[in-house]
């Protein structure tokens, strides 16, 4: 569980510092935004389809990580000199507890998705008779 667990965080990890980094360079097309948005999904649709047990709790536990990868994002605009919608540290929490709720959503319906598509999975695995599901 760990090991599905901590793919699903380095898949989140990866699209924030995607961001971070072309921030950077100040580069800033859509698709990075749209990658940071859909990420929390992708994390624990991955994270519950690869956990043996467990599936949509540990999906649902990405949202945690989330917030804060959304918060520790906003700072580092905010540092570089970027706009931000909620700056200093009243906005930091609301701006968490916004992620939080986003990514408690997001990380849900992944998680959803990805104990379906796992159960799915088995089902069809059995179904064909293999002996190791």
């Amino acid at each position: 569980m760990i090991k599905a667990w901590s793919i699903g965080f380095i898949i989140l990890f990866i699209a924030d510092m995607m961001v971070v980094v072309a921030t950077l360079f100040n580069y800033h097309p859509r698709a990075l935004m749209l990658l940071l948005r859909i990420s929390p999904f992708v994390a624990s649709f991955v994270a519950a389809y690869l956990s043996p047990r467990n599936k949509f709790t540990l999906g649902m536990s990405l949202a945690i990580p989330t917030a804060i990868l959304g918060l520790v994002v906003t700072i580092a605009y905010q540092l570089f000199g970027k706009e931000v919608d909620f700056a200093g540290f009243q906005g930091g929490l609301i701006l968490f507890a916004v992620s939080l709720a986003y990514g408690f959503i997001l990380c849900s319906l992944g998680g959803v998705a990805g104990y379906l598509l796992a159960r799915i999975v088995t089902t069809v695995r059995r179904n064909k008779g293999e002996k190791e599901v």
